[in-house]
């Protein structure tokens, strides 16, 4: 799993990419502190995007090594998506990841905080995809508490749903799939929770906040997920199961596209 001097090198090192767009567009700052968000590009810029998040909460380094891993390997040249182009957001709180903690270092939990310009983190953050015409956005987090893979799946009326195709990519690998009917008032099917628009609008008024998928629906965007890979195993693992995921998800897509 990366450490701080192996994130910065991986990243340093993905920026020199002839087939990627790297950049820091933001800095945040804790006292003499100074941490860079980074956001890599790849694919033709007019085609619809899908927009990747990684390492909101700073101790689920699996997502953090899931979203390095994706883009060495567009680094060496591989293209799984024709149809659509790619924005990854490898660290979004470099912070918390350099402490080892869920929350950035002013003690915020960065996750339900995409509402406003609640912390450094998500105002950057929503600064940098406000402009986006996104087609889908994808979360990757860990879960220490669950043995299985899940996700969440938010979409817009029309969309069809993508969840089990996922699913069905990661038995097929011998992952485990989480089988608990029932998270955070959400009944769920084989790893799979896709609230309707009243049990997401139930749930949203008994928590506050929003997170990142939760705003962008509210801006339009078609189809959204929260990736939720197990740690109970090996970290790892966890990132494995997170890159077959994408992968899956990707070759979805590009079927409903053609």
């Amino acid at each position: 799993m990366p450490t701080v001097e192996s994130l910065e090198t991986r990243l340093a090192a993905l920026a020199q990419s002839p087939r990627l767009r790297a950049r820091i567009f933001a800095h945040v700052t804790y006292s003499d502190a100074h941490f860079p968000l980074w956001v890599f590009e790849w694919g033709d810029s007019s085609l619809p995007v899908v927009i990747i998040q990684a390492g909101v909460h700073g101790d689920e380094s699996g997502g953090i090594e899931a979203a390095l891993r994706l883009l060495e390997t567009l680094a060496e040249g591989a293209s799984p998506l024709r149809q659509h182009r790619l924005i990854v957001i490898p660290c979004a709180n470099p912070s918390g990841f350099a402490d080892k903690t869920r929350v950035n270092r002013a003690g915020q939990d960065i996750n339900r905080q995409f509402h406003a310009d609640m912390t450094q983190e998500s105002a950057a953050i929503r600064r940098l995809l406000a402009p986006q015409a996104a087609a889908v956005v994808i979360e990757l987090h860990t879960d220490s508490h669950t043995p299985g893979f899940y996700l969440f799946e938010l979409r817009q009326k029309g969309q069809g749903s993508l969840g089990q195709v996922i699913l069905a990519k990661l038995t097929k690998r011998g992952y485990p799939v989480e089988q608990e009917p029932f998270f955070g008032g959400y009944t769920g099917e084989r790893g799979l929770f896709a609230p309707n628009a009243e049990e997401l609008t139930e749930f949203q008024g008994r928590v506050p906040g929003r997170t990142l998928v939760e705003w962008v629906m509210a801006q339009g965007v078609p189809r959204a997920y929260s990736l939720e890979a197990p740690t109970l195993e090996t970290s790892e693992r966890s990132a494995a199961m997170h890159v077959t995921a994408l992968f899956a998800l990707f070759e979805a897509l590009e079927g409903l596209a053609s």
